[in-house]
């Protein structure tokens, strides 16, 4: 179903020092991995779901605080990033609006083909673009000194607190918080209804 995930441990090392952000790089690459060799509709649906939860916080907090850093320091690939990450988003809208409120026994059920091929455009979406974001940020934290480390760290994790978990992400803080209540209420309730989810093993790590 696709080649793994590779990493560029350089570009891993230097992520994990945000936190909540971090944490959600790995969840991404469990995700990807673990979709690259089940089979089973309903783990694929709640797999899918998540990926697109993580896959949202992680870039509405790459666009809203690593984004900006990148252009000050002059990085060339900010505009095919801005391109990559808008694809990726109509992509994963897809997914979204297949799985949001739909328990993930059905969600193959109107058009499971339509679903797996949006499903896979994902996976190979995000498997491509998040080894780039991992270079870009290393880069610029190899740039910094230990203080704007620091100051960016901090940055990026309280960002990261209040990241939309919708592909398209609300502008305001406001925004985000009631779409992610809205979001999570939908979870809960699904979580309710569905008594198996094969594929929180590997959202949880």
């Amino acid at each position: 179903m696709g080649e793994p995930a590779m990493e560029d441990p350089d570009a891993r090392e230097a992520s994990l020092t945000f936190g909540g952000f971090s944490e959600d790089r790995l969840r991404i690459d469990r995700i990807v991995s673990r979709l690259d060799v089940t089979d089973d509709p309903i783990e694929r649906a709640d797999l899918g779901s998540e990926l697109v939860r993580a896959v949202s916080r992680y870039e509405d907090t790459f666009e809203r605080v690593l984004r900006p850093r990148l252009e000050e320091s002059g990085h060339e690939q900010m505009e095919a990033l801005d391109r990559d990450r808008e694809a990726l988003r109509q992509a994963m809208d897809e997914i979204h609006q297949r799985t949001m409120g739909i328990d993930p026994r059905n969600v193959h059920a109107s058009d499971g083909e339509g679903f797996e091929h949006a499903l896979t455009t994902v996976a190979g979406l995000v498997r491509q673009r998040v080894l780039v974001e991992d270079q870009e940020i290393a880069a610029l934290l190899e740039s910094l000194g230990a203080e704007e480390r620091q100051e960016l760290a901090h940055e990026v994790t309280r960002a990261f607190k209040n990241a939309s978990e919708r592909p398209r992400p609300p502008r305001t803080a406001v925004g985000r918080f009631f779409s992610n209540a809205h979001v999570k209420l939908d979870h809960t309730l699904e979580d309710v209804a569905t008594p198996r989810h094969p594929g929180a093993d590997t959202v949880n790590g």
